[in-house]
Parts: C-alpha cells; structure tokens; sequence
C-alpha cells in the first residue's frame, strides 16, 4: 500500500509543487527576466515531490495495514465463503456436463432415427 500510493502522491506532489512554484516564480520574474519561473517551478516540484512522497507513503501503509488487519480478523469468514464458493462452482460443473452429455444424447438418437439407422453404443 505504502509502495503505490507513495508513487501516486509523488506524482500529484510533483506536477502540483511545480505549478504552484511557477506561479510564484512570475512575482519576481520582472527582476530576474523570467529566469526566476523556471528555478522556482524545480523547487516548488521538488518540495511537493517529498511531502507527497511521505503523505502518500504514510496513508497508503496506514491504509495497507487496516485492510490487512481486517483480512485477518475475519479469515474463517473468508476460507468459509471461499469452501462454499468451490463447492457451488464444482455443483455447476457437474450440472453443465451432464446437461451437455444428455443433450448429446438426445440429438444423436434424433439424427439416428431421422436416417433410419440404429443408435451407436454410447461411450460414458
């Protein structure tokens, strides 16, 4: 958690430190010919870069750890659905291949007895 939303709050940091720099880099830029936007745009990303690294790196583990915390006060719950989830998906299974196999059947007696011939012995 701390990993990628410190990424993502660098990011923001960054581009949002830079603008603000460089809008207050046009203050001065009448005594600096404009050279004063472009050092205070680099500075202003650089102090956003680091606060939001840390706040980023800070709310994305505090994050990170809550959920972890509550995975893990609830994992019977979870190993439970997930027992329950399996069964029901194996039930299904079972279902759709007998359906499939009976419907195989059906249509294989259907075109045998639509051409006059004897149903062929069925391999289960």
């Amino acid at each position: 958690g701390a990993a990628v939303v410190g990424a993502g709050g660098a990011a923001t940091g960054l581009v949002a430190g830079g603008a603000i720099g460089a809008v207050v880099g046009l203050v001065p830029a009448l005594f600096t010919f404009g050279l004063s936007i472009p050092v205070c745009a680099v500075l202003g990303g650089g102090c956003g870069l680091a606060s939001g690294v840390a706040v980023g790196g800070t709310v994305g583990a505090v994050g990170g750890g809550a959920a972890g915390y509550g995975v893990f006060t609830r994992r019977e719950e979870i190993g439970a659905l997930r027992d329950r989830t399996m069964s029901k998906v194996g039930e299904c299974s079972k279902y759709v291949q007998q359906t499939a196999s009976h419907s195989a059947d059906y249509f294989r007696t259907k075109i045998v007895s639509s051409t006059g011939g004897t149903t062929p012995p069925h391999s289960d």
